[in-house]
């Protein structure tokens, strides 16, 4: 691509080996959101959101939704307190 003149594209990084969207989800578990308002958030199904969720689990070395909102605090996936208005 870059002999192309196209830019280089940089790939995010997540800790833990975290997806973009696995990173997007536990942003909004750790805001406080049910698997259901985060399906609704990301247009996407219930079951999609809890496959997630067990990923961000095993990859974090968490066992429940504190534990990975402890962890997304930790690494700045989000701030203390949850957008007003939730």
């Amino acid at each position: 691509l870059l002999a192309a003149g196209h830019p280089a594209r940089r790939r995010a990084s997540f800790p833990a080996g975290l997806t973009a969207r696995e990173a997007e989800v536990l942003r909004l578990l750790a805001g406080g959101g049910s698997n259901r308002e985060i399906a609704r958030a990301l247009s996407i199904s219930e079951k999609t959101v809890r496959n997630h969720v067990e990923h961000i689990y095993a990859k974090a070395g968490v066992t429940n939704r504190t534990g990975a909102g402890l962890f997304a605090l930790e690494h700045g996936i989000t701030s203390a307190f949850p957008a007003a208005g939730r």
